[in-house]
């Protein structure tokens, strides 16, 4: 029978174990601004559907392996963003006053949740970046 110490130290590998190939998995993708999923070994943009189920997103669990999980979206699209249980368009310029003001935008972040930022990015003939891409976790990415 395991002892209570030995017990301990047995959770506590197994959760370094977790925590290493979570580590390895998200290398595995990062070069590429996206998420590993675990359910099909894939990697996938972050708030897109990808392998999820209608109505939900990929999106990096906070706190977590860096791994892709789905999550239901708070709106019906990865452009508008809930504010007082209200999902605005971004680009409705009669209406993102009431997300930002000023210079700023609404930014994403690969975990899901959004707030007002100076950068934005506009690409030609009206695309707009994934701004997800800037987002400050790709920088743990190793160069191998």
């Amino acid at each position: 029978m395991l002892n209570q110490n030995s017990f301990r130290s047995i959770l506590v590998l197994s959760l370094v174990v977790v925590l290493c190939l979570g580590q390895d998995q998200f290398q595995q993708c990062c070069k590429e601004r996206r998420l590993y999923y675990g359910g099909d070994g894939q990697c996938y943009l972050p708030l897109q559907q990808g392998p999820c189920k209608f109505g939900e997103w990929i999106i990096m669990e906070k706190g977590g392996s860096g791994l892709g999980i789905c999550k239901k979206t708070p709106c019906e699209s990865n452009i508008q963003f809930l504010k007082d249980g209200q999902c605005i368009y971004g680009v409705d310029l009669t209406k993102r006053g009431l997300l930002c003001g000023g210079a700023k935008r609404p930014w994403y972040s690969v975990y899901g949740e959004w707030e007002c930022k100076t950068r934005y990015l506009s690409l030609p003939f009206g695309s707009i970046s994934d701004k997800t891409t800037q987002d400050p976790v790709w920088q743990d990415c190793r160069s191998s």
